[in-house]
């Protein structure tokens, strides 16, 4: 990975396609510092309105990152190389690189699930978390969620129980250097000491922001063939990864927990989508709902429209 990649990745009003194109006309940084956006936009055949655009400044913070790579052992992989996520490759708006550490082959070489709820977690929905990553885990599934507070930590604490190597993934919303949350830098070195991972399609030096909340969720559900919703209320930022599913073509399933009393009193944060779609609205447009691992295959094993699983809300 060289800085003109690095700073490309960083460019949030290109798509990677624009990247790619760009790259193309590039040959070095210091070629992508002087030029305006007016003459990106000859160069993309697209017209650049956006007045943020610094080439100068991306140059500086592209070789910052570089150094940050260097001194803390941050590694990237680029969208055309085979190491990179074939599932992520699939969906339109794909990173144009993820930086990692650990072993990426936890998503690339295992059969991923993704987990995903709530931060405001309830006990029932917690233990659902845990014992069923726990059991994908041990049935040598990579468990994938984004390192919150709630669902996403009892994901991954259910899958590190399970005693095996390469068992989760975390994404997260700022570069990889800087986990968030900080209470989680613990959590995260276990997962890497596990034999898993840690990625974001961020360069590092880049801050956690709300927006790129929403947009790691999609790098979640698109890294597995499908995505297990533990616990989410009405509006919860959880269901955002639901659509994104959804969008992608993927399985969607629900826990069985989601409808037990405990779970249907929580309410969704401040910091959550605002989305009034709730839970319920998914299973009544088909999506099954599964009590455990056991059912979680059962339904990957049938057709669409034909699930086995006959758990009702």
């Amino acid at each position: 990975m060289n800085s003109l990649d690095i700073a490309l990745s960083s460019i949030t009003f290109l798509t990677r396609n624009e990247k790619i194109l760009l790259k193309n006309n590039l040959d070095s940084l210091s070629a992508l510092a002087v030029l305006s956006s007016k003459d990106i936009s000859l160069l993309i055949g697209r017209e650049i309105k956006t007045k943020c655009w610094n080439g100068k400044v991306t140059a500086a913070l592209a070789e910052k990152s570089l150094s940050i790579m260097e001194s803390q052992g941050i590694e990237a992989v680029l969208y055309n190389s085979s190491e990179y996520p074939e599932l992520l490759k699939q969906i339109n708006d794909a990173p144009y690189a993820l930086f990692f550490r650990g072993n990426l082959k936890a998503v690339t070489e295992k059969q991923c699930v993704s987990v995903v709820g709530t931060r405001r977690i309830c006990r029932i929905c917690a233990e659902a978390a845990f014992d069923f990553a726990k059991t994908a885990a041990a049935s040598d599934f990579c468990v994938v969620s984004g390192l919150a507070f709630g669902a996403d930590c009892f994901a991954h604490k259910g899958a590190l129980s399970a005693g095996v190597k390469s068992a989760t993934c975390a994404v997260i919303p700022s570069g990889i250097d800087t986990i968030v949350p900080y209470s989680h830098k613990a959590l995260a070195g276990v997962i890497l000491s596990n034999g898993g991972c840690v990625l974001s399609e961020y360069i590092p030096g880049t801050p956690a922001e709300t927006w790129r909340f929403v947009q790691r969720n999609r790098i979640i559900a698109a890294l597995s063939r499908s995505t297990v919703v533990i616990q989410a209320p009405e509006g919860s930022g959880a269901l955002i990864t639901a659509d994104f599913a959804i969008d992608f073509n993927r399985e969607l399933m629900f826990h069985k927990s989601c409808f037990c009393a405990q779970a249907l009193k929580v309410k969704a944060g401040i910091s959550e989508n605002k989305k009034l779609r709730n839970a319920a609205s998914y299973i009544q447009d088909g999506a099954p709902v599964i009590e455990n691992f056991a059912d979680y295959v059962s339904v990957l094993k049938d057709e669409p429209g034909k699930h086995s699983c006959t758990i009702t809300i």
